[in-house]
């Protein structure tokens, strides 16, 4: 279950984004966690997923299921260990007690409550069919049968791998805890097709605050911190009593150090809290010091990342303005070699954009290097600018992107060959054939292009004003984005390039005053045909007059530090609690309305305009009032 900032509430985070279409099963600012996780939604998922047949179903277009090579994630409990099948059950030896036995952990030694398990080095086919105790120890995992053939999560035994120089305890299920009882009743509930679960969410992400102490310009979140957007104060308390009875609690910001909670949940965890727990969390690094990475220990388990978006020092500090690369670097590494799965885990966060793409290989020879599990995300929803599947001028944007992804492919075949650590923790196989597939779609979409004629005068000098500007082409159905052009030379002719396929009728045409702002729109307009009769032409029919856009008079806007925004994680007065889609761009709308009315963005040019402004800052208020008293 994830708890995003709006309230909505998804399976995962594939669910509603990279060409998903998966609909919200909830809205905590409309209903407690134990109402949405029993709720008609979320009894429909379990069943369909239960039943194994996603056709037309949002799972069914997993892009996590590409990245994993081809592998749905398992149901997964903090048990070290998972069924493979007949009597086999398979586990990962932890790296570092690899690292001790070195060349003798494939005789390593499978105890069950302190006595040696009879068959050591056996055929997997026989451990599946036989089991009575076979074992054998094979590249890193451990497969395994116990002695009776009985189930290894529930037994009560306890199981070791000996070897010379060491000894390491596969930890299995603490059953006696709150955690350990809820996580066998939710998966015994599941296998049974129950549709009101007694037993409570196993799993929790939550997205808490967009609070950040950088500035990212190209950051997802922009828009829901201008817009002030949180929880109400019923959802923290709600998930944070909740986290007894899971195996996996993962807190995002935002940044999430900036959150007074969080720092105080950590603070406050012991072991006994929940001894079955995996806590995680991504952060920007800046704050994760060596006294904060030693509060960690006292959790049963740890699964972080850490964003960095570049090993290069310039590119580093361009897309995640305000980060030192230096200090992050430094309190990544350390966390790094602290990593002994699965216990600890750190990996790198790295989104593959325009401004990165040619690196691809550098960065990942640089966590190869450093025994880094690097987790690649392509940028393909926001911002323009940044995204691989739109483009301003594909040939001159893309130039020698297929070159980078071939090494980067080179690099982790040698990798996996030579067994490194990097990608035995994360294998990035899966991910290099994703941005393929992404980079394929884009060749074919922007082979063929027709090239708009925009004529861009500027009598007010307004252009100066802005950020960013530039023009965002749409398609009307689905408003999706076509195509972009970066007004950077000012006033003047510029051409905008559509890919073949698309009617005027179709495409409509923004003027933002900042590209990575795309919301903030200036003007807007459709194409007007040559001739009424070639309204339906396509546009490489060359059936459009060229865009004469005298740009109107804009004063700039302040976009202050995202500091300034920040209430650390808390609900305030002033917040907006989403409740339904189109909130935030009713937020948004009212935010901008107040800037106008202040005499920063567009100017007001009309009495009437005055008024309709006032109109939308006094609804927006009356919304606010209404929402805080339900």
């Amino acid at each position: 279950m994830i708890v995003d900032l709006t309230g909505e509430v998804v399976p995962c985070c594939f669910w509603s984004g990279y060409g998903n279409v998966g609909k919200p099963l909830g809205n905590t600012n409309l209903a407690s966690i134990d109402e949405i996780w029993n709720s008609s939604e979320y009894q429909a998922l379990r069943q369909v997923n239960a039943s194994g047949n996603l056709e037309g179903h949002p799972c069914n277009q997993c892009m996590a299921y590409a990245w994993s090579n081809g592998n749905y994630p398992p149901f997964s409990s903090p048990i070290p260990w998972r069924h493979e099948s007949g009597h086999c059950y398979l586990v990962e030896i932890p790296e570092n007690f690899t690292k001790l036995a070195g060349e003798s952990l494939n005789a390593a030694e499978l105890l069950e409550d302190g006595v040696p398990l009879p068959f050591p080095k056996t055929l997997h086919d026989d451990i599946r069919k036989l089991g009575e105790g076979r074992y054998s120890v094979w590249d890193h995992s451990l497969y395994f049968s116990t002695s009776d053939n009985s189930d290894p999560s529930d037994n009560g035994r306890s199981y070791e791998l000996n070897v010379p120089h060491g000894r390491i305890k596969l930890q299995g299920l603490v059953v006696d805890s709150v955690s350990g009882q809820n996580i066998l009743k939710a998966w015994e509930e599941y296998r049974e097709g129950v549709e009101v679960m007694t037993a409570k969410p196993t799993m929790i992400s939550l997205i808490s605050t967009a609070d950040c102490n950088i500035d990212c310009p190209g950051c997802s979140q922009n828009m829901v911190r201008l817009t002030r957007v949180q929880h109400r104060a019923e959802t923290v308390p709600d998930i944070l009593a909740h986290v007894p009875y899971l195996y996996q609690f993962i807190w995002h910001g935002g940044e999430p150090y900036l959150i007074k909670r969080f720092r105080q949940f950590i603070d406050d965890f012991r072991t006994e809290d929940n001894p079955n727990l995996a806590f995680g969390f991504t952060s920007n690094g800046t704050m994760l010091t060596a006294k904060e990475l030693d509060k960690l220990q006292r959790f049963p388990r740890i699964n972080a990342s850490i964003s960095m978006d570049s090993f290069n020092k310039a590119m580093f500090e361009k897309v995640r303005k305000g980060a030192d690369y230096d200090t992050v670097l430094s309190n990544a590494l350390r966390a790094i070699a602290t990593y002994d799965a699965p216990h600890r885990v750190f990996s790198i966060g790295m989104i593959v954009c325009k401004s990165n793409f040619r690196e691809l290989a550098e960065n990942l020879e640089f966590a190869i290097e450093h025994d880094m599990g690097l987790n690649l995300s392509p940028v393909v929803i926001y911002p323009v600018t940044e995204q691989l599947n739109v483009f301003e001028n594909y040939q001159l944007q893309a130039q020698g992107w297929q070159e980078a992804l071939d090494y980067a492919r080179n690099i982790i075949q040698r990798a996996v060959a030579e067994k490194r650590p990097s990608v035995r923790r994360v294998d990035a196989t899966g991910m290099l054939a994703e941005l393929q597939a992404i980079l394929d779609r884009a060749q074919q979409r922007y082979r063929q292009c027709t090239a708009l004629d925009i004529i861009v005068a500027d009598p007010h000098h307004s252009l100066s004003q802005m950020i960013r500007p530039g023009i965002v082409l749409y398609h009307a159905q689905g408003n999706e984005v076509l195509a972009y052009c970066e007004l950077a030379s000012g006033a003047g002719s510029y051409a905008i390039r559509v890919p073949y396929g698309y009617s005027p009728q179709t495409v409509y045409w923004t003027l933002v005053h900042n590209l990575i702002e795309v919301t903030g729109r200036v003007a807007e307009g459709w194409f007007e045909p040559i001739d009424q009769s070639l309204i339906a032409a396509k546009f490489e029919d060359k059936p459009v007059k060229p865009v004469r856009l005298p740009i109107p008079k804009f004063i700039a806007v302040d976009r202050p530090r995202n500091t300034t925004f920040a209430n650390y994680g808390e609900t305030t007065p002033n917040g907006l609690r989403v409740k339904a889609a189109e909130d935030i761009t009713a937020a948004y709308n009212s935010s901008t309305a107040e800037e106008r009315l202040n005499g920063r963005g567009l100017a007001v040019r009309t009495y009437r305009q005055y008024m309709y402004l006032v109109a939308v800052r006094a609804i927006s208020r009356i919304r606010h009032i209404l929402s805080e008293s339900r």
